[in-house]
């Protein structure tokens, strides 16, 4: 016996609701042209003939899905992915699918990644692009998919892309240890030639030219780990013992800086404030509470999805969107 579902057509649906056919069409695709009394009336009729929709058969005949490809640069960050999460859930309520991988920081491992992605006939690529990625390469994709970047800037690229504010991070940090008095701070962070880290060290800059102080040389680690801020701070501090304050990249990298604090057992009396750029949700920083910025994922995701509806509707969405952060004073920083 038949399926009864798979019986059912769109001009079932549409006598049912007493509409068009183009105007259930314009349900089952998810467009704000069709009014809510309307739509109620076809989304009753759906369920009361248990219409199924052939969303793979409709995304053939108009090339395009619901589908948006999620290229992470590394899910082990637990503030990247709690973003892909945010991402997912906020997609999900917009009636869009997300299908999320990892590049793993690698750059062939997100070429071949999207090469892959672009056979699912995805609607549009999320990219939190690593180190290094091409503008040639992502504007050449982005004539050819509706593409965005997260999280950090591809030089040069048209590609719209969402960032935190980082240069307010940094300088809203930067700006709370040196209202304290302090002289000889310097800012460390590891791959301090990207554009998120230059931007990061551009706001440090801001903040230490508007107090009159001349920073230290900035302290690069070879990773972005603990272990990595840790050795870099050690050699740093003994050339520099006069050091007094730290601007730390990220809650990694400080954890590190605390590290290094007490494997040299600077006295107690000598206080080495201690402030984040960038909060990551659920890592652990002992044996001190950290001062830190926090960059909400949440608000993120929701940007993100503004501006890939824009690029979805084929308008000319900004080129850059930043947004705002919030400071976390604790005990690190006094």
């Amino acid at each position: 016996m038949q399926n009864r579902a798979k019986s059912v057509t769109i001009f079932d649906v549409a006598d049912l609701a007493g509409v068009s056919k183009s105007t259930v069409s314009l349900v089952l695709t998810q467009s704000d042209k069709v009014g809510k009394k309307s739509k109620q009336k076809v989304l009753k009729a759906i369920d009361e003939l248990g219409y199924i929709y052939n969303r793979d058969a409709a995304a053939m005949r108009s090339r395009r899905s619901n589908l948006v490809a999620i290229v992470i640069n590394d899910l082990t960050n637990p503030y990247m992915a709690q973003l892909a999460t945010n991402l997912e859930r906020i997609l999900n309520e917009n009636n869009l699918q997300a299908m999320i991988v990892s590049s793993n920081n690698n750059l062939e491992l997100q070429t071949n990644a999207v090469k892959n992605l672009k056979e699912y006939n995805a609607a549009a690529f999320i990219i939190c692009p690593v180190a290094n990625t091409c503008a040639k390469w992502l504007d050449t994709l982005s004539a050819q998919q509706k593409v965005m970047t997260l999280m950090r800037e591809v030089p040069f690229s048209a590609a719209p892309c969402v960032l935190p504010d980082y240069k307010k991070a940094s300088h809203v940090a930067s700006m709370h240890l040196l209202a304290q008095g302090v002289t000889h701070i310097a800012f460390i962070g590891s791959e301090l030639t990207l554009s998120d880290s230059q931007a990061l060290q551009s706001g440090f800059n801001t903040a230490c030219s508007q107090h009159g102080v001349t920073p230290l040389v900035a302290i690069s680690c070879s990773q972005n780990q603990a272990l990595s801020a840790k050795n870099a701070f050690i050699e740093a501090y003994a050339k520099h013992p006069q050091l007094s304050a730290l601007v730390c990249e990220n809650d990694i990298i400080a954890q590190g800086v605390f590290a290094a604090i007490q494997t040299l057992n600077i006295p107690t009396n000598k206080n080495i404030k201690i402030a984040s750029c960038y909060h990551l949700p659920y890592y652990s920083v002992m044996p001190y509470s950290l001062s830190t910025v926090v960059i909400n994922t949440h608000d993120i995701a929701k940007r993100c999805h503004l501006v890939l509806k824009e690029l979805l509707q084929n308008t000319a969405p900004p080129v850059k969107t930043l947004v705002n952060v919030n400071s976390l004073i604790r005990d690190s920083s006094q």
